[in-house]
């Protein structure tokens, strides 16, 4: 569970990331749909990684 866990955790740094390098107000429609996909599957994969994490600290030694 703690490898899925910290696979999460880097792979939501990753999103954060690539959401942060596209901007909302971009002139180009292309960077702004992608900036609008990246925050909901951000957002979607946040309720994911809650789950895991609170799964992670029942199974903790």
């Amino acid at each position: 569970m703690a490898e899925v866990a910290n696979t999460m955790c880097d792979l939501r740094a990753r999103l954060n990331d690539m959401e942060h390098r596209c901007r909302f107000d971009s002139d180009v429609l292309v960077e702004r749909l992608t900036r609008q996909t990246l925050y909901r599957a951000n957002r979607l994969f946040m309720e994911a990684y809650t789950e895991i994490l609170e799964l992670d600290s029942c199974f903790k030694d």
